[in-house]
C-alpha cells in the first residue's frame, strides 16, 4: 500500500454508490485519504459520518466551493501528512483510474518544482459534447493569452509536491476557477505544467458531475476576461499612437506612412505588452519562445501596413475601422499558423 501518496477528494453532495466504488478501489493502493466535505445537504451527513470511521474527514459548514476546498486540504496535509511526498487531487464520481493517479504522483515526485495534470483524449467517442467544446474553447483561449498549449484546462486529477501545494494555496479563487487559475499562475511564475495522459472515463454521459455548465463557466471565463482586459490596454495605447504618427506624418504617400506608423505602434504594443504582460509573454526562459512571440508581432505589423492602406485608399475605408478590422483578421490567421507550436517552440498533436 502505497504511504508517499496522500489522495484528497473534494466532495458536495456527491453520488454515494459511485463514491463508495472509489473508495472501494482506492482502499488496496493507498494508505492516506483525504475527503474535504463541501458544504454537503443534510441528507449526507450520516454518509460522512460513517466515512469518518475509516477516513480523515473535513468539513465546511457550507458550501465553499472546490477550489476552497482543495485548500482546506491543502492545508491540513502540510500540517498533519509529513512524510508525504505528493499530492493527488481526484474527483468523487469514481471516473479516474487508480494506475493513472500512481503515474501522476510519481511525475510530482520526480519533479516537485512542477505542476503535474492529468490529460484526457477528447477524440473519443465517449467524450460528451459538452465537455468536449467546453475543453476546446478554453484551452485554445488559454493558449492565445499565454502562448501555453495544455491538453486538458479542465482535468479534475493533478498532483503536487508538498512545496508546490504551499504556493498554490495563495492562489485567489475558491470555486472551479481555482483551477484555472493555478495554471495561469504556473505560466506567471514559471512553473512547468507536466502532462500525463489519463484514461478518458465517463460514466453515464457524465450526469453526476455538480459542474454547472452557466453558472461555473461564468466563474472560469470571467477569468480570462480579466486577462484579455490586460492585454487590450497595450493595444490601445498602440492604436492612438498609430493614429498620431500617421496624422503627425502628414504625408503625401500614404503607403509608406501608413507603414511607417504601423510599424512604430507595433514596436510601442511589443514594449507595453512586456511591462504589463511580461509574465504571460516570457517564461521559462526559453529563447526560442520568445522568438516566436516578437517575430509573430513584426509579422503582423509589417505585413498589415499593406491592407491598411488597400482598405484605408483603394477601398475608401474610415482609417481606423481599417486599422481595427486588418489588425483583427491577421490576428486570427497568425494564430490558426502558429497554434500547434506548443511553448517549447515544438510542434504538439
Amino acid at each position: 500500500m502505497n504511504s508517499e501518496i496522500l489522495i484528497i477528494i473534494p466532495a458536495y453532495n456527491p453520488p454515494i454508490e459511485l463514491f463508495e466504488a472509489l473508495l472501494a478501489k482506492l482502499d488496496g493502493a493507498f494508505k492516506n485519504v483525504l475527503i474535504v466535505n463541501d458544504g454537503s445537504d443534510e441528507e449526507y451527513n450520516k454518509f460522512f459520518k460513517k466515512l469518518e470511521k475509516k477516513y480523515h474527514v473535513l468539513k465546511h459548514e457550507y458550501n465553499l466551493g472546490k477550489g476552497k476546498a482543495i485548500k482546506t486540504a491543502y492545508s491540513f496535509a502540510i500540517d498533519n501528512y509529513p512524510d508525504v511526498s505528493a499530492y493527488v487531487v481526484i474527483d468523487c464520481d469514481n471516473q479516474h483510474d487508480v494506475e493513472d493517479m500512481i503515474n501522476c504522483c510519481q511525475k510530482a515526485m520526480e519533479h516537485p518544482d512542477s505542476l503535474i495534470i492529468g490529460v484526457r483524449d477528447f477524440s473519443l467517442a465517449n467524450v460528451p459534447f459538452k465537455s468536449k467544446f467546453g475543453n476546446i474553447i478554453t484551452r485554445n483561449i488559454f493558449k492565445w493569452l499565454f502562448n501555453y498549449s495544455i491538453s486538458d484546462t479542465q482535468t479534475g486529477l493533478r498532483a503536487v509536491s508538498p512545496n508546490l501545494a504551499k504556493k498554490l494555496l495563495e492562489v485567489s479563487g475558491d470555486r472551479y476557477n481555482y483551477e484555472l487559475k493555478c495554471l495561469m499562475a504556473c505560466c506567471e511564475n514559471n512553473i512547468p505544467i507536466i502532462e500525463v495522459p489519463i484514461k478518458t472515463i465517463y460514466i453515464e454521459n457524465n450526469k453526476e458531475s455538480r459542474f454547472n455548465p452557466v453558472k461555473d463557466s461564468l466563474i472560469i471565463y470571467k477569468e480570462f476576461v480579466n486577462y484579455y482586459f490586460k492585454l487590450f490596454i497595450p493595444y490601445l495605447i498602440s492604436l492612438i499612437a498609430f493614429l498620431a504618427i500617421f496624422y503627425l506624418l502628414n504625408s503625401n504617400d500614404d503607403l509608406k506612412a501608413l507603414i511607417l506608423a504601423n510599424s512604430l505602434a507595433g514596436i510601442i504594443n511589443i514594449i507595453a505588452n512586456i511591462l504589463m504582460n511580461y509574465k504571460n509573454i516570457y517564461y521559462h526562459n526559453n529563447i526560442s519562445n520568445n522568438l516566436v512571440y516578437v517575430l509573430k508581432k513584426i509579422l503582423k505589423y509589417f505585413i498589415a501596413g499593406f491592407f491598411i492602406y488597400i482598405s484605408y485608399n483603394l477601398l475608401d475605408m474610415n482609417l481606423l475601422i481599417s486599422k481595427v478590422l486588418i489588425d483583427i483578421i491577421l490576428t486570427i490567421i497568425i494564430y490558426i499558423i502558429f497554434r500547434n507550436v506548443g511553448f517549447n517552440g515544438e510542434k504538439k498533436n
